[in-house]
């Protein structure tokens, strides 16, 4: 940190000193500047927050080994391998993962085949439904209708099945058979709307059964 400050300061030196035989660009103190800023507050804390990570959450292979039930949802926060945007699928009656995905449209995976769609570093969470008997009903819409899914659309219509992605298609497997309104907001009810993955996380109505990393 301390070399970081002093090439900072010889930058500015530098350009007062001298400023017509060799003139220091604005450009070249922003860089620094904001670069040192990044070192310290985005890199540092990605760190210590993935070390944390690391010391909680438990190895892939217990994902592979946990006892999931009807309607559980997979959840994989932002990362590269889901775009930056986080995906999440639906595990079916059959133990499958569902999920509306761009090359898909839509998946039904065995546990094993949708763990290798992600990078290593990836994390999982696993959510159940608070309400019981809500997982199997939607898990039994899953099955009935993902085949409906045509194609990979970040649409606005909230009950439009042919046109999907992911999260959408998780809020409308609970929405459409139990009335649990996973996204908790009040523009739910117009039918409109974008359900983000990170918004279903949030949701009062479910509860986190673990956490993985791979």
């Amino acid at each position: 940190m301390k070399k970081e400050f002093q090439r900072i300061s010889t930058l500015i030196h530098r350009w007062f000193k001298d400023p017509e035989k060799k003139r220091i660009k604005w450009s070249e103190i922003y860089l620094a500047v904001a670069g040192k800023m990044h070192r310290l507050l985005v890199e540092g804390r990605r760190t210590r927050s993935a070390a944390r990570r690391l010391h909680q959450d438990l190895p892939i292979t217990a994902l592979g080994q946990m006892k999931l039930e009807p309607g559980d949802i997979v959840y994989t926060p932002s990362s590269e391998s889901t775009y930056y945007a986080g995906h999440m699928g639906i595990i079916g009656l059959d133990g499958k993962v569902y999920h509306v995905h761009p090359y898909g449209p839509v998946f039904a995976d065995s546990m094993d085949w949708y763990i290798t769609r992600f990078y290593e570093g990836d994390r999982f969470i696993v959510f159940r439904s608070r309400l019981n008997q809500a997982g199997v009903k939607a898990a039994e819409w899953v099955q009935e209708h993902y085949k409906q899914v045509k194609y990979y659309r970040l649409q606005t219509n909230l009950h439009s099945i042919e046109r999907n992605y992911c999260s959408k298609f998780v809020y409308q497997a609970y929405q459409f058979t139990s009335g649990l309104d996973l996204w908790s907001r009040k523009f739910a009810k117009l039918n409109l709307g974008y359900i983000y993955p990170f918004r279903i996380e949030r949701s009062p109505e479910l509860e986190v059964l673990g956490t993985f990393y791979k």
